[in-house]
């Protein structure tokens, strides 16, 4: 990576290279026999240069040549991509926690071993399929520049993923667990999943109306998908934010705060910065309803002439080669602060409404209006306080700054969402449910 920014140096006012090296493996099991095994180790380095107010751009798989890297950057600005910003310089970061030996030296045995206990323990219990899939994966990035900095991190983490499936049918329930160390699924954890499985068998047709909806930590995504677009950095700049002139305004309930911060010592993925090299922190863009914060990478900041925010990252919704894509403002380590009331007792508080344990469709709509209409896949009716079973062919829809107004309660207690993020449940008091 030296030799790389020193060539580039030479020919740039300034330059940046990334590298990330990702070694993962994952085993899936359906009905108690493996039907899917991978591994892969994917690595890459990518080279950004600043030269007369433009950005270049260029990536690799291996540094065999250098020069021609550096090369592809210099000949991509002449796309004329402006940038008006400086890599950072060093500052104090605390040293983020080494991978752990337990997940380092994770085998196709080892994951077969932690998902038969899975499938074991639930055996009986259930009579649908069983789906279970679990993986490890060790992450080394690095990110060096001519301001100075030269940083890397490494990091681990191992999950287990576990569908409860309908007879006949692709519709599951779902929960993950994850871990910086090689460890079980908690079995308190499968005997909820089970629990809400058996509640929602019976399949019950239900009339179209508005009424109570909770969105669970699975499909949580749908909303701030909606929320993150609008408190983008670009949706600012470009002035299509519905939240453009409303900092400091209250535009959500009271109940609701958001926010990411990659320092969390829960975090599997704790780090202290950015793909840029800014320094990472715990990052509020709602406190309490009030819209407090922008998203921002350097360019972003620059543009609307605030503070890096510490999050510009690689990466995206749709995924992609790490070193292929350019850092744009995301907020990661997602976190929804818990409310004061038990899964359980929310449930009990709803006279009619629907819990919605998956969606389809989360893309669909003006994502950045705050328009949503998704599927229910599955989602349970509820009548009295008491699951009834899961709807037929049931939809929701609304708009995000509407339903988030009409919070009635926040469980107490946050979940690892397989989507990304640790959320709590929300009940949501008017949404509209339509149904066949």
């Amino acid at each position: 990576m030296k030799k790389l920014l020193d060539i580039a140096a030479r020919v740039s006012d300034q330059a940046e290279v990334f590298s990330i090296r990702n070694d993962s493996g994952s085993l899936d099991m359906r009905n108690g026999k493996p039907s899917d095994m991978s591994a892969s180790i994917q690595s890459g380095y990518a080279l950004r240069i600043l030269k007369d107010g433009r950005i270049g751009t260029a990536y690799t798989k291996n540094l065999l040549n250098r020069n021609e890297l550096v090369s592809n950057a210099l000949d991509s600005l002449k796309g004329s991509v402006n940038a008006g910003f400086s890599f950072p310089e060093p500052s104090e970061i605390p040293e983020s926690w080494l991978p752990d030996e337990s997940v380092s030296s994770m085998g196709f045995h080892d994951l077969h071993s932690r998902t038969s206990k899975v499938l074991n323990y639930l055996n009986g219990k259930v009579d649908g399929q069983i789906d279970v899939t679990s993986g490890r994966g060790i992450q080394d990035m690095a990110i060096m520049n001519t301001s100075g900095l030269d940083f890397s991190r490494k990091s681990s983490f191992m999950y287990i993923f576990t569908s409860l499936l309908y007879p006949n049918s692709e519709t599951a329930v779902r929960k993950i667990f994850q871990s910086r160390k090689a460890v079980d699924f908690p079995e308190s954890e499968l005997d909820g999943l089970v629990n809400l499985y058996v509640s929602g068998f019976p399949e019950v047709d239900i009339l179209t109306g508005r009424m109570k909806v909770v969105f669970t930590p699975d499909t949580i995504y749908t909303i701030l998908w909606r929320l993150a677009a609008a408190a983008s950095g670009k949706s600012f700049y470009n002035r299509v934010s519905p939240l453009q002139n409303r900092r400091e305004d209250k535009v959500l309930s009271d109940k609701f705060t958001l926010y990411g911060d990659p320092t969390d010592p829960l975090e599997v993925d704790q780090h202290f910065i950015d793909d840029e090299g800014v320094p990472a922190k715990k990052h509020v863009i709602f406190e309490k309803g009030i819209f407090k914060n922008l998203v921002l990478n350097l360019d972003y900041a620059e543009k609307l002439k605030e503070e890096p925010t510490g999050t510009g990252y690689r990466g995206g919704m749709w995924g992609g080669e790490t070193v292929a894509l350019s850092p744009v403002p995301s907020l990661v380590c997602k976190r929804i602060a818990p409310g004061d009331i038990s899964f359980e007792d929310m449930v009990r508080s709803i006279d009619r409404g629907v819990i919605v344990m998956g969606v389809l469709g989360a893309h669909s709509g003006n994502i950045l209006n705050g328009d949503f209409s998704v599927g229910l896949n599955p989602g349970f009716y509820v009548e009295n306080g008491e699951i009834k079973g899961r709807v037929k062919d049931g939809m929701v829809s609304g708009n995000v700054y509407d339903v988030l107004n009409n919070i009635e309660s926040v469980e107490n207690r946050l979940h690892d969402s397989y989507a990304g993020g640790m959320y709590p449940s929300i009940l949501l008091d008017d949404v509209s449910v339509a149904a066949k």
